[in-house]
């Protein structure tokens, strides 16, 4: 037995010899086929060099005059602004379109023809509709640009406290935040102003945070550039206000069902969040309920325990039949309410798609 371990240790050895002759081999001839490389592309650079060298000079010439103009025009020129939404013609139209049908009274003149009642109120419905189709369209834009004007808010903002930006996550509150610190880098003088947009949970931590922070105070320029972001957002939030109050007057007649259910003002923000009552129709229950929900982060928590948070709950967690439960049912009622809001946005899809 003896003999036959050693006889076999021997031959695991010799294999293992011929296995490290062969790589050192095949790196010999990988080393072989480089230099080969190598070479050949060392002659052909030589060669060009040769044929053309005043060209390369000149060439060389133009590349760093292409530079310097590059680099002069990149410290003279501003970067480019963005086009603000509110500024888009159509939102425009659309807004007094709205308007003027909220200023508009039914006319209280005598009694008409049938017919002449019935063309009336079928052109009637086919303008609210539009309206309405129109008026959410517009609502799914100004989310996204609410989102880009909120990241452009916290870009400018940076440089003054970076830590705040993880700490309120929300675009509202944080804009809110940052009209009451404007460059003030003491948080605490202002914690009595700050208790009428903040918990208090929030402002201990942002104080913590700002007694700590690595920013700087903002120069004159840059808290101008801030202030106006947040006017940009303050007057995104009223046209968004404004539109949500048009769409949730004309939701009991649009969609019964879902107004019946969850509420007009829940119906609303779903069908804002979504664009419309036909794309609201095409989303799962396990997922409308997801709809709203607000991103959480570590340092956003701001020391709030779990049981005071819902990770998982948007909008519908507002809605009379989710919060009249006990907390301990409420992510139960949440799945069941968003179980027969599916069917219900449905059939009032089908519905209104019937006429």
């Amino acid at each position: 037995f003896l003999h036959f371990t050693t006889t076999m240790a021997d031959a695991l050895l010799d294999d293992l010899d011929d296995l490290s002759d062969f790589q050192e081999e095949e790196e010999e001839e990988d080393e072989q086929r480089q230099e080969a490389t190598t070479n050949s592309v060392y002659d052909d650079e030589a060669d060009g060099n040769d044929d053309g060298g005043g060209n390369a000079k000149t060439t060389g010439d133009n590349d760093s005059s292409l530079d310097g103009s590059d680099d002069a025009a990149a410290s003279n020129s501003q970067p480019p602004s963005r086009p603000r939404l509110l500024d888009d013609p159509s939102l425009q139209r659309h807004l007094s379109l709205i308007q003027s049908d909220q200023d508009s009274k039914p006319s209280a003149d005598g009694p008409a023809t049938t017919n002449n009642t019935n063309a009336t109120d079928r052109d009637q419905d086919r303008q609210q509709n539009n309206l309405i189709l129109q008026s959410n369209r517009h609502l799914l834009s100004l989310t996204h640009e609410i989102q880009r004007t909120h990241l452009h808010l916290r870009k400018l903002y940076h440089p003054k406290f970076p830590e705040l930006e993880e700490l309120l996550t929300e675009p509202f509150q944080y804009r809110q935040a940052i009209g009451i610190l404007q460059n003030e880098m003491d948080v605490t003088l202002v914690n009595d102003r700050l208790n009428d947009v903040l918990t208090s949970n929030q402002i201990i931590t942002i104080s913590v945070a700002g007694s700590t922070t690595s920013g700087r105070p903002l120069t004159a320029a840059e808290l101008s550039r801030v202030n106006d972001a947040c006017l940009y957002l303050d007057r995104l939030q009223r046209t968004q206000t404004a539109l949500r109050s048009f769409v949730q007057s004309k939701m009991e007649r649009w969609a019964p069902s879902t107004c019946a259910l969850v509420g007009p003002a829940i119906a609303s923000l779903l069908l804002s969040a979504t664009g419309g009552l036909a794309e609201l129709a095409k989303i799962p229950a396990c997922n409308l309920q997801l709809l709203g929900k607000t991103k959480w982060t570590s340092a956003s928590r701001a020391g709030l325990a779990t049981q005071t948070r819902v990770q998982h709950a948007g909008y519908l967690m507002e809605c009379e039949l989710v919060t009249g439960v006990p907390s301990f049912l409420r992510m139960k009622a949440l799945k069941a309410v968003a179980g027969k809001l599916a069917l219900a946005v449905r059939a009032d899809y089908v519905n209104w798609e019937s006429g």
